[in-house]
């Protein structure tokens, strides 16, 4: 029998959170969008605020596509990271934070997690999450969404394979999620705005799902077919088409399985 959820507790999870985070979080029964929310008034939200919600209207994936958040079956959180002025985030960033929501996955008890270049959470082949990153003028605005578990007419709605932290294995309190996601993805802010971006990168290699399968990059309308080899240092995405190396961004490129 599917599982549901009640509504988040809000104390629960600034429970679970040193006590300086509990004034930077705010948990809503519904938003548009928990990436919206703090986009639309950066300037006024403090350093690491964080938005979670049970459900989400609005949801947002990667180059806009939407996100389905049904409420109770899925955990959709957003973290602002303020930073000086004209300042550069790496473009492995969104990697980088894969590695970590992967990992603190992992150590809340999922098995067989892996990351999907660039922005995907998957499990079995299907999808578990997404992550979103946008830059503002006041810093960076970083999302997940991660489905913990689906009913019938949910994954309907979804409309493509998806599967949910249930059939990894995992059946774990959306507010102790919420806790150690919040947690793992400063920790993983604060390496990258150290400069030690390349440690989170490192550990890409071993959840990487595309390497060594042949997939399809479409690229300025330009489909190619090759054998994903991995990431490089700026994690871009390395392709073997025919014997030559071709590297890609996140920012040009769809990936599907040939």
């Amino acid at each position: 029998m599917d599982q549901t959820f009640p509504l988040l507790d809000a104390q629960r999870i600034g429970a679970a959170l040193p006590a300086g985070w509990r004034e930077r979080l705010h948990v809503r029964g519904e938003v548009g969008s928990t990436q919206a929310e703090l986009l639309a008034a950066a300037a006024r939200w403090p350093d690491r605020s964080v938005v979670v919600s049970d459900r989400q209207q609005g949801g947002r994936g990667r180059r806009g596509r939407g996100w389905h958040s049904p409420p109770g079956q899925s955990l959709a959180l957003s973290l602002f990271v303020r930073s000086r002025t004209g300042a550069r985030w790496p473009s492995s960033l969104t990697l980088a934070l894969g590695v970590a929501a992967a990992e603190a996955l992992h150590r809340a008890g999922a098995c067989g997690i892996g990351l999907k270049w660039p922005n995907d959470l998957v499990h079995d082949g299907a999808k578990l999450g997404g992550i979103l990153v946008e830059s503002c003028a006041e810093g960076v605005v970083a999302g997940i969404g991660i489905n913990l578990s689906l009913n019938q007419s949910a994954r309907a709605a979804i409309g493509q394979p998806c599967t949910d932290l249930a059939a990894a294995g995992c059946r774990i309190e959306r507010e102790t999620l919420a806790a150690a996601l919040i947690l793992a993805w400063n920790a993983a802010f604060d390496e990258v705005l150290a400069g030690r971006v390349e440690a989170l990168l490192a550990a890409w290699a071993g959840l990487d799902a595309l390497a060594g399968r042949r997939v399809r990059v479409e690229s300025g309308g330009t489909p190619l077919e090759g054998i994903a080899r991995g990431i490089d240092a700026h994690g871009r995405l390395l392709l073997d088409v025919a014997g030559e190396c071709r590297a890609f961004t996140s920012a040009d490129v769809s990936v599907r399985p040939a």
